[in-house]
């Protein structure tokens, strides 16, 4: 029989442990990256003239999150995911407001947490995630891309195409040995409807990658479809290769077509400095038929694996009636460059 001391001591010694079994069991991560970068725009107005200014970052965007897991036993864990943008010239939210087109979702109050807030169940069976997410497209394009799908849109390609997030989104995730297959679908809740499927493939230096997605309109009465397929090779330890196409066809309100190419490696020339070089090509048919065509070279300079200085020069040309990008001003070619800071925690 306990004592009135020995019951005493179990009580306690039971309060002591629910933390530290709370402790075991859970897990939650504050991280982000503060990157700002100077650029130096050439053709940036309509009369043609450079502009200077001070930026978010070039490859990413600054960015702030919670991540975190709760270990649910027999093999299954529940997850979350909070992540909120911002530009750290100014300090302002970025991806808080957007159009209800496309499966973008029309935010008129604006977002906290416009780049993700999402909850999970991982499970032997895969995971699925319900919430605000990354299209299939974007994440799965990146892996094919010296740099995954750049901020500055002067040297991204595929982002401009593909949306790159949708509200009311549900995903699938399933690695089955080297392979891994991934499925997506979009509530029509006044952002359009969505669906995608895609799968990767990795072997040693060898990784593939191909999807498929849609997403509607606001009013349903467009669809876009984007299908892409493209993979890297590590040559050696140093120097890995990217190749990767995509294809945009627009049916409804629009016949636009478009056939991207890119074609790019990043080589680790010392232990620190890494450089970066990227050439792609967009092909537009059906209505404003022209190209663009867009390269650009990239060191980046490790101080530490959370900090770094980097670089870059770029140059845009256009043919025939492809549409004026945002970042020119005329429809003269324009050669800019950048210069970065980045820090992550």
């Amino acid at each position: 029989m306990l004592t009135k001391h020995h019951a005493i001591g179990a009580a306690v010694a039971a309060v002591l442990a629910m933390p530290m079994l709370a402790s075991a069991q859970t897990n939650v991560t504050v991280y982000g990256i503060v990157d700002a970068s100077i650029r130096r725009a050439d053709n940036a107005n309509a009369a043609g003239q450079s502009v200077t200014s001070l930026n978010d970052g070039v490859y990413g965007t600054s960015r702030w999150g919670l991540r975190g897991s709760e270990d649910l036993g027999s093999g299954m864990k529940a997850v979350f995911t909070l992540e909120s943008g911002f530009d750290p010239s100014t300090g302002t939210l970025l991806n808080a407001d957007a159009s209800a087109n496309n499966g973008f979702g029309a935010a008129p109050n604006g977002r906290l947490f416009g780049r993700e807030a999402s909850v999970g169940l991982d499970s032997p069976l895969g995971l699925v995630t319900l919430g605000r997410q990354y299209t299939l497209a974007h994440p799965l394009s990146g892996r094919f891309q010296p740099q995954p799908n750049p901020n500055l849109a002067a040297i991204s390609m595929f982002s401009t195409h593909h949306v790159a997030r949708q509200d009311n989104m549900a995903r699938y995730y399933k690695q089955l040995g080297p392979v891994g297959v991934y499925a997506s679908y979009t509530f029509n809740e006044g952002n359009g409807r969505g669906r995608g499927v895609g799968a990767t493939y990795t072997a040693g230096p060898l990784d593939l990658t191909a999807y498929y997605q849609e997403v509607n309109n606001a009013t349903n009465t467009a669809t876009r479809g984007i299908a892409g397929a493209g993979g890297s090779y590590a040559v050696t330890k140093d120097l890995k290769a990217f190749l990767g196409y995509m294809k945009r066809n627009d049916r409804g309100t629009s016949a636009q077509e478009n056939d991207v190419w890119s074609i790019g490696v990043n080589y680790n020339l010392t232990a620190p400095l890494v450089l970066t070089v990227n050439y792609a090509q967009d092909r537009q048919s059906g209505i404003n038929a022209g190209k663009r065509k867009m390269g650009y070279v990239g060191l980046d300079y490790n101080f530490s694996k959370r900090t770094d200085l980097y670089a870059e020069v770029d140059n845009n040309r256009l043919s025939g009636a492809y549409p004026l990008p945002t970042f020119m001003g005329t429809r003269d070619s324009a050669t800019s460059f950048s210069v970065g800071l980045r820090h992550r925690f």
